[in-house]
């Protein structure tokens, strides 16, 4: 068991945005990156940003790699290592202890 709550968000005004997640643990995070067209009208450019990662996380964002935190679980008495949204924070996945992380076998994707 963990003190940190899986599909909630780490730190609530991470990246300097106040993120809400109206639905509880586990659904989308707001603001959600812009998935439509997006224009320049001095320039007549119009720009499209269409989604794209390698992975797309419990919370709805897009991303390329996870933010890794280090923080301490005081009902397991140990170091943590927190993979998270690098975008809004929201938790994906609690490992201990932290030095776990570095297992290449174990963890492929956050080692690689």
């Amino acid at each position: 068991m963990s003190s940190f709550v899986i599909g909630s968000l780490y730190v609530q005004n991470w990246n300097g945005v106040t993120w809400s997640q109206p639905s509880g643990p586990g659904t989308t995070v707001y603001p959600q990156q812009n998935t439509g067209s997006f224009g320049y009208p001095a320039n007549q450019l119009l720009m499209q940003e269409p989604g794209q990662g390698l992975w797309v996380s419990s919370c709805g964002h897009w991303l390329d790699a996870w933010q890794i935190f280090r923080d301490y679980d005081t009902v397991a008495e140990q170091s943590v290592a927190i993979i998270a949204c690098p975008i809004c924070s929201n938790i994906q996945q609690v490992l201990s202890p932290f030095e776990s992380i570095y297992d290449a076998i174990q963890h492929p994707i956050i080692v690689g």
